[in-house]
């Protein structure tokens, strides 16, 4: 209680001293009722992708490519993978140009996205060694698999090799080891592709902020309509980056709306698991009771299967249940009877 006292202490004497208005002041646009700060004072486009500098120099986006990835399920992109007609090699330096191409510094910029995995090439590089042996007839492949699949986090859950900020200032420098769920994503051969934007402190300390605004990722905007549609919150960047096709999917958290609001205003699909389903380990917390983290995606089969991804106990979803997700039906289906209405079944109708 005491660290947490003088925590706070410090978050308000740094914000109300005079070098920290001064800076403050230099950032705001008076002319935007609405936003007043768009853009980071802490990131740069070119620190983000500097890894990747040498890969990007030689990628080119080919229509080819977009019509094997944008807006295709996890099961199609896999099955591309296993014909040849796209490495999982290409299919992060796909993401990864799209987010140096439209997310920061620019008229269309949405800066859904805060950090990137200086990992992830390598990562992909070995998952396409893994399905060449597949083809060879070493081993099983699997289209619902994630193996291979780029993942974007919230960044308030931690991994390793990228710091988790919660958006703060205060956290920028945070180092902190894999949280539960992502350590089973990784065994579960999926790639962290890197951090998305957030609600700073996941909307804890500034309720009256701009849905998707934080210190160290500046403010989200929705690719639907900038600065005319809200992004919803806290899970922003999450929904933003799947709505623009950033990442295969993202990981959001919330306690109360943060990943069904940002889902539903970004036209994406979002879960909010049941409270304890998920591991809550290394996620920046605001409710052990409320908090938990969940899939963001662009369609329920992708749900699923990053849902099952982060399970402690994958055996929950069967690859034979995610493959009848898309040819079931609620037809017919017993919605709810109330005790006056026992003999009525309440059902959809053609």
């Amino acid at each position: 209680m005491r660290f947490i006292l003088l925590f706070l202490a410090f978050t308000v004497w740094s914000c109300n001293s005079p070098k920290a208005v001064n800076e403050v002041s230099q950032t705001i646009n008076q002319d935007d009722e609405q936003f007043k700060v768009l853009d980071s004072r802490f990131l740069k486009k070119e620190d983000i992708i500097a890894p990747f500098k040498d890969d990007l120099s030689s990628f080119r986006e080919s229509e080819e490519l977009k019509s094997l990835i944008l807006e295709k399920s996890i099961p199609e992109i896999q099955q591309a993978v296993y014909d040849g007609k796209l490495s999982y090699q290409q299919l992060t330096l796909f993401y990864i140009n799209r987010i140096a191409k439209y997310d920061r510094e620019n008229r269309k910029s949405l800066n859904a996205v805060i950090a990137l995995n200086p990992q992830a090439m390598e990562d992909a590089y070995a998952y396409d060694l893994r399905i060449d042996e597949f083809r060879r007839g070493e081993g099983k492949f699997n289209p619902y698999s994630l193996m291979g699949m780029p993942i974007l986090l919230k960044d308030n859950i931690n991994a390793a090799g990228m710091k988790t900020t919660a958006g703060a200032a205060v956290l920028k420098d945070l180092e902190p080891q894999n949280a539960r769920i992502v350590q089973r994503l990784i065994e579960a051969d999926a790639i962290i592709l890197g951090k998305a934007n957030l609600s700073e402190w996941a909307y804890f300390f500034c309720g009256d902020c701009p849905s998707g605004y934080s210190a160290i990722g500046g403010q989200t905007l929705n690719p639907y309509g900038r600065k005319d549609i809200d992004t919803g919150g806290s899970s922003s960047g999450s929904g933003v980056a799947v709505a623009a096709n950033f990442a295969v999917a993202a990981v959001g958290s919330e306690t109360a709306g943060s990943i069904l609001s940002p889902a539903s205003q970004n036209s994406v699909v979002g879960l909010k698991p049941s409270v304890g389903t998920l591991s809550g380990i290394g996620i920046v917390p605001i409710s052990t009771y409320l908090d938990t983290a969940g899939p963001m995606s662009k369609n329920v089969v992708d749900n699923v299967i990053l849902m099952r991804g982060m399970l402690n106990d994958q055996r929950m979803f069967s690859d034979l249940f995610i493959a009848n997700l898309g040819t079931s039906t609620v037809q017919g289906r017993v919605f709810g009877v109330f005790p006056g209405y026992k003999k009525i079944r309440f059902m959809l109708l053609r």
